[in-house]
């Protein structure tokens, strides 16, 4: 039997309420009343001592109750009746009236439920969905006030952006009027430069021709010789290269240059005896460097005490040089007075030098900080350099190469401090004074492993 249905409609209206517990009591006195019914003697006067193909009594009457309640589970329902158990089928036999009624029966706890009763369970029900609904609701709104948040969040980091880049624009316009004053202040010298022509020059710096340079990216490209500059009057040819690769300069048949070398702590140890011994005549010794990374801190070199004690000891001349990267004037400042502390009043008979270089990483993200150092900053930086280092009572001098002293430093500003030219081949192809010339690396006795060679016209 189906006893899922909790619900009965009936057509019928009354007043009288049904007495349920009476009610309980009449099916318990029915049923004990069929028990007295169906109860059997089993005394052995009952009992016939043979036997019988047919079931027992007991048995038949088991059987009977059987069939019943099959049939009541075989029981065929119209459309619109409803499956009930047993004990409801006795309720409706006995009070078909009130059965049919507008009463409804709780299958849960088993007792009548009035359609008032109904009405507030479904007000209740009614209720819980409006707080799942609001519930909802306000679960919905705090989904689109995060979103809100995160759009607002999203727009601040746009602008935040947009400020930068600006700024970044601002910078380079800046940059690029300062090219602009470059440029016209050089087209006004080029015109000075043509209306002076007429005017004789000394034969020194009435050489005409071109600078050629080689650029990776577009390869080999001239520049015009500036006039008003010191240049070059060494003869060429006066230049001699001995059988170890030494170039010494010529003059009257004698010797009237310098040889000498540049060490740092990459050399490692020196024997500066054998350096001696091997005819070396001056030595221009690393004192410090600053990093080429954003913060661009200065160092001194691990290797620079050992180094001058040592050299000095054996007789050789001695000069200094700081590798620098400054960025402006102050920092060139910087450096010389770090240099100043470093040297400790110690004597030198070469120069201190103001060694300025592009550093490439072979990395495009690691970019070096002297990657947007203008022209004039360089040249101002480098004479804020000199001039600090004269004032403290010691010689100045810049090193450079072609490129740089070309296109980079304004030499007309250079006119009075001696150059250090980095040019690395036998044969020199460069227009402007010079005073030292560093041409390549070679082998010296008391150093383990190449070192950087030079020729001096200067003591």
């Amino acid at each position: 039997m189906s006893d899922n249905k909790d619900i009965y409609n009936g057509d019928l209206e009354f007043d009288d309420e049904i007495d349920f517990d009476g009610l309980d009591d009449f099916i318990e006195e029915d049923i004990e009343e069929d028990e007295e019914d169906f109860s059997i003697d089993y005394s052995s006067e009952t009992l016939e001592s043979e036997e019988d193909d047919s079931l027992p009594e007991e048995n038949i009457i088991d059987e009977e109750i059987y069939q019943e309640e099959t049939q009541l589970e075989e029981i065929e329902y119209t459309d619109e009746e409803e499956l009930i158990t047993p004990r409801e089928a006795i309720i409706k036999e006995e009070y078909p009236q009130q059965f049919e009624s507008d009463f409804q029966y709780d299958e849960y706890k088993k007792t009548p439920v009035t359609s008032e009763e109904t009405t507030k369970r479904n007000n209740i029900s009614i209720n819980k969905l409006f707080i799942i609904n609001t519930a909802v609701s306000a679960v919905t709104l705090c989904a689109v006030a995060a979103g809100i948040a995160l759009g607002y969040g999203y727009i601040n980091s746009i602008e935040n952006d947009l400020e930068i880049k600006n700024a970044e624009i601002a910078k380079l316009e800046e940059k690029n009027s300062i090219l602009e004053a470059d440029y016209i202040e050089a087209m006004n010298t080029f015109e000075t430069e043509k209306e002076e022509e007429k005017t004789p020059l000394p034969e020194n710096e009435t050489e005409e021709g071109k600078i050629i340079l080689y650029d990776s990216s577009v390869g080999y490209s001239w520049l015009p010789v500036l006039t008003g500059i010191q240049q070059n009057d060494y003869i060429n040819e006066n230049f001699i290269v001995d059988n170890r690769g030494r170039i010494s300069y010529m003059e009257n048949n004698e010797v009237s240059s310098y040889f000498g070398i540049d060490v740092s702590s990459y050399q490692g140890d020196i024997d500066w005896q054998l350096v001696k011994e091997d005819n070396v005549e001056f030595a221009f010794l690393r004192i410090g460097y600053r990093g080429y990374g954003e913060e661009g801190k200065l160092c001194p070199d691990e290797k620079f005490v050992a180094n001058y004690d040592g050299a000095h000891d054996a007789g050789i001349d001695l000069g200094i040089y700081f590798f620098s990267q400054a960025t402006s004037v102050d920092e060139a400042i910087e450096e010389a007075n770090y240099v100043l502390s470093l040297l400790e009043n110690r004597t030198l008979e070469y120069p201190i030098v103001f060694d300025w270089e592009t550093v490439q990483t072979g990395d495009p993200e690691d970019i070096p900080r002297t990657e947007d150092v203008m022209p004039r900053t360089l040249t101002l930086s480098a004479i804020a350099f000199c001039e600090t280092i004269r004032d403290a009572g010691y010689d100045a001098m810049i090193y450079t190469n072609k490129k740089l002293a070309t296109i980079k430093y304004d030499l007309r500003m250079l006119s009075d401090y001696p150059i250090w030219l980095a040019y690395y081949d036998t044969e020199l192809n460069y227009c402007y004074d010079f005073d030292i010339w560093q041409y390549g690396t070679g082998q010296v006795d008391g150093i383990e492993g190449e070192v950087d060679i030079n020729v001096a016209m200067i003591k």
